[in-house]
């Protein structure tokens, strides 16, 4: 999917896929607003030149030289505001750009310099070899033209780009079981990595994902563990509803996806026999939950229509899902690939008859209910598959990264601090209630790695796995537990015996804690602790007596 694509045919590809497949299509419209100010970035004669041609928009030019250290702006005698600046950094989107050039700490912004009211550019040209935006996936109003045959197509383009425009909004987002962040410290990075369009950024308790900047690619939702990100145009229930529908039929045991872009090289190719073609919004918005419950509904091979056009971070985050799946479908003995990619130069060679899975083949289709949730939705269609195909053994082995399993604790190193449990974003890791304990639901752990970075000890590591029993995997299971210790005044337990000799430890030598009143304390419970105080010392402790301090 290119930016031009995008900028032209949002809201008429959107409108078009509504119509053909029946999708339920509430969401929030995302809206731009472009004046026609364009900036051209390039060297100064090819940029004037293309000035020259868009005579229906307000142009500056601006010219990158690294060679010299302040900024030169001159006008042409039409009129056109020309700069040569030694560095400049661009972001933004269609109605929206900000140019701004940091020279000495100080930062200058090109829209203020040429008296745009709002400081910004609507429209963005790069004419240079290396795009000022680093995003694979450029944003709606930028055009990059290193060659020719680019220039041309975005001189046709840019003077349409004046007005009012529109496009969904993708996705969804559920803060509250985001796997990102909490309190400060790094988890799962898998959505900001699938981002072609750089939409994503972290803001300490999770993720940002600016609407503008999302063009719909999906990969985000696709590699959540969780579902805190989700595809919203259609939802992941929607989508697999309409398919079970398409499904009903009888006949197709494969089923092709593709997008609109591509819709001519499918028809090319005529119905083929057995195979099921299905027109999506993006092709790398449908992940494991959906492929699953596919694989429930009777279709034996899933065949993902990839050109070249597709950003390498969305070809990614397909492979690393279709792995995982292959994974859990090899612990059931489908050793053969279902989900595969194919390009369109290959789809008139397709053969049904190949793609069929002998061990597919003889299952009972199973509809099982969807409730919106990713997790349940892939747990669900998991249980359904292995009830059939009874995995070699209960539990399996997966590749570093899955979003499956559970955690090692070193109870040597382990003080039972809860610090994991505090930060645990799935709620998989519960302390132990009445006692020191540290408890664990392996169906809900997301491999995110949060509970290891704020371990104090060093104490947690990881350990990808699937347990397929439902069952056993829901069970609430003690992965360490002491004896607890209890306040020597009021004998109220508040902490375990190993956090106590820690404590002792590391207070060792401190001048506030050599007098045994004071080492007493550290033995009781909070409340004890500030009775004591007041009981031994009315004044306080004079944290200034010490001179060497």
């Amino acid at each position: 999917m290119s930016s031009e694509d995008v900028t032209v045919n949002f809201v008429t590809s959107t409108e078009a896929i509504v119509a053909k497949q029946n999708i339920n299509a509430a969401t929030s419209i995302i809206d731009f607003h472009s004046n026609g100010h364009c900036l051209i970035i390039g060297e100064v004669e090819a940029a004037l030149d293309a000035a020259a041609q868009l005579t229906e928009l307000k142009c500056t030019v601006v010219c990158k030289d690294e060679s010299i250290n302040s900024i030169d702006k001159r006008l042409t005698e039409d009129g056109t505001a020309a700069f040569v600046v030694p560095v400049l950094q661009v972001e933004g989107y269609l109605g929206a750009f900000d140019a701004t050039i940091e020279l000495d700490g100080k930062a200058t912004s090109l829209g203020v310099s040429v008296y745009l009211e709002s400081g910004l550019f609507d429209l963005v040209l790069d004419l240079n070899q290396h795009a000022t935006v680093s995003a694979s996936l450029p944003p709606l109003g930028y055009y990059h033209a290193p060659t020719q045959a680019q220039l041309q197509a975005a001189l046709i383009a840019l003077p349409e780009l004046i007005g009012d425009f529109e496009k969904p909004k993708y996705f969804n987002y559920e803060r509250s079981i985001c796997a990102h962040s909490r309190s400060q410290l790094s988890g799962c990075n898998a959505c900001m990595n699938a981002c072609a369009t750089n939409a994503i950024s972290t803001d300490g308790e999770g993720i940002v994902v600016d609407p503008h900047l999302c063009q719909g690619c999906g990969s985000c939702a696709t590699v959540c563990p969780s579902g805190a990100i989700s595809y919203a145009y259609p939802k992941p229930a929607d989508a697999i509803q309409r398919t079970r529908d398409m499904l009903l039929g009888g006949g197709q045991q494969v089923l092709l996806l593709h997008n609109e872009a591509q819709q001519t090289q499918v028809d090319a190719v005529g119905e083929q026999t057995g195979v099921l073609t299905l027109l999506v919004e993006e092709v790398s918005a449908f992940g494991m939950d959906y492929w699953a419950s596919m694989l429930c509904a009777g279709v034996q091979h899933i065949l993902l229509l990839v050109d070249d056009d597709m950003e390498e971070q969305s070809q990614r985050a397909l492979r690393s899902q279709i792995g995982v799946l292959h994974e859990l479908l090899g612990a059931m003995g489908v050793v053969e690939p279902v989900v595969s990619f194919i390009n369109s130069e290959k789809l008139p060679s397709v053969d049904a008859n190949q793609l069929h899975q002998s061990k597919l083949a003889g299952l009972k289709v199973s509809n099982f209910a969807i409730q919106g949730n990713k997790r349940q939705t892939v747990r669900m269609a998991l249980d359904t598959l292995s009830e059939q195909l009874q995995p070699k053994e209960p539990v399996v082995n997966l590749s570093k990264g899955a979003p499956f399993g559970l955690i090692n604790v070193n109870k040597d190193s382990c003080t039972l601090c809860m610090a994991c449990v505090s930060v645990c974003p799935a709620k998989a890791l519960l302390d132990g209630q009445d006692s020191p304990a540290l408890r664990m639901i392996e169906a809900n752990c997301l491999q995110c790695g949060m509970c290891e970075a704020a371990c104090p000890e060093s104490a947690i590591s990881l350990n990808a796995q699937y347990t397929f029993d439902s069952i056993e995997a829901r069970k609430i299971n003690t992965l360490h537990e002491e004896e607890p210790f209890n306040c020597i005044r009021c004998h109220k337990p508040f902490a375990t015996k190993k956090i106590i000799q820690s404590m002792f430890s590391k207070l060792d030598g401190h001048w506030m804690f050599k007098d045994e009143i004071a080492k007493r304390r550290l033995k009781m419970c909070d409340d004890c602790r500030v009775k004591d105080i007041f009981e031994h010392d009315a004044k306080g402790i004079d944290v200034h007596k010490n001179k060497n301090v």
